[in-house]
């Protein structure tokens, strides 16, 4: 009779082992939650803040685009039918964006300055547009306005960081939504360098508020390239010195962070120098101001009151008065606190040279004044009830300033 053989049974340690094996690997082979837990946190964290200025961003620019497409298609020759870059006739959402000055810039990335008067479009924004070209293929008249609207992109960033280290979160949301909202502001997203402008002073700042002069200087002097206004936020960049390091000569000046004072000033220096060279005149940028568009381009306050013949220009320098008036409340509103002194000190002198030369452009620079835009949002951040009705007339007034600009208005 045979004997019936049993399975030998393993020891039992040898059994937990297995266990304890195929418990692991099926541990590892599912998703690691929280890894991506902690992934997810630190990018709210450390990048989280991005996505308000971020959407408003791309609000504000798909709004400009579709009412650019809108008013060119239903009347594409309201005016008169210019188009200084004929490859945009296609597009009306970009065309929109792209009058003026635009025809300006775009001959100048194409051609270099081969007129002296052509010096008063200032290099940065042509010579940006012209490498992207360069690398990309794309066409010019694209890339000013991609360079122009990544920049303004920065800027939403950088103002957005600064007004929230300076106030609340949501006195910081209310200043950059009025900042966008601004009836000038579309100028930040047209083939201009506003945005360069407007992004390069406002990183100087945050870098200075942090402590970092002499790249501030640096930046800053990068942006004088874009328009010489941007030297009034040197005023900034001076103010955040003294008090960071007080005001003793010998301890001031002998500092190395003196440089970030002196940089912007090289870059303007290095542009002047250009101008020499190819013209025998270093300051042809501003003589070109005189010959080309005459009186009016230093034209103050006071001129525009005295003002006898009534023309086109002077109704349009009318129309910029109420809202100089209020960013100039807010730039000085900004001497209120002291943690806003830095701010104010370039919001201040900027509002007083605007006042004094610069009511031809009284629009699209006060647009510039980007610091003004922090207590004029503290203030409407308390004021729940007047919200939506001032950023709604904001609105309404950027959209018709910018119909009229897009149809070749003089809009300055």
């Amino acid at each position: 009779m045979k004997q019936r053989i049993s399975p030998v049974s393993e020891p039992e340690h040898v059994s937990a082992a297995k266990v304890g094996k195929s418990s692991q690997s099926v541990a590892s082979a599912q998703p690691n939650y929280a890894s991506a837990r902690k992934t997810i946190h630190f990018l709210t964290e450390e990048w989280g803040w991005t996505a308000f200025p971020l959407v408003l961003f791309i609000f504000t620019r798909l709004a400009l685009l579709g009412f650019s497409q809108i008013g060119l298609t239903l009347i594409p020759t309201l005016f008169w039918e210019h188009r200084a870059q004929p490859f945009l006739q296609q597009y009306p959402a970009l065309d929109g964006l792209c009058r003026w000055d635009c025809e300006h810039f775009g001959i100048i990335a194409r051609l270099g300055y081969t007129e002296a008067w052509r010096t008063n479009f200032f290099p940065l924004l042509p010579a940006m547009s012209l490498a992207l070209h360069t690398v990309t293929g794309m066409e010019v008249e694209l890339a000013m306005l991609a360079v122009a609207n990544l920049a303004g992109l920065g800027a939403y960033l950088a103002i957005y960081q600064i007004f929230t280290m300076l106030a609340d979160e949501a006195a910081a949301r209310w200043g950059l939504m009025l900042f966008a909202a601004y009836p000038f502001a579309f100028f930040q997203a047209t083939a201009y360098p506003e945005s360069l402008m407007i992004s390069s002073s406002a990183i100087a700042i945050l870098l200075a508020l942090r402590g970092h002069h002499i790249l501030a200087g640096f930046i800053l002097g990068y942006g004088v390239l874009a328009r010489h206004l941007t030297l009034f936020a040197g005023a900034g960049l001076l103010a955040a010195q003294i008090r960071q390091r007080g005001i003793h000569p010998r301890r001031f000046l002998l500092s190395p962070a003196i440089l970030g004072l002196v940089l912007p000033w090289l870059f303007l220096a290095l542009y002047c120098l250009y101008q020499y060279t190819a013209f025998g005149d270093p300051l042809a940028f501003a003589h070109a101001r005189s010959s080309n568009w005459g009186e009016l381009a230093w034209w103050g306050v006071h001129d525009l009151l005295a003002a006898q013949d009534v023309n086109e220009h002077v109704r349009t320098m009318y129309a910029y008065l109420p809202f100089g008036l209020l960013t100039t409340v807010g730039a000085v509103a900004l001497f209120f606190r002291r943690e806003w002194i830095e701010l104010g000190a370039f919001a201040i002198v900027f509002m007083i040279a605007l006042w004094a030369i610069g009511m031809w452009g009284l629009g699209r620079y006060t647009a510039s004044c980007w610091p003004a835009f922090l207590p004029l949002g503290v203030w409407l951040a308390k004021r729940p009830v007047l919200q939506g009705p001032v950023i709604g007339l904001f609105a309404l007034f950027q959209g018709l300033f910018f119909f009229l600009f897009s149809h070749q208005f003089v809009i300055l």
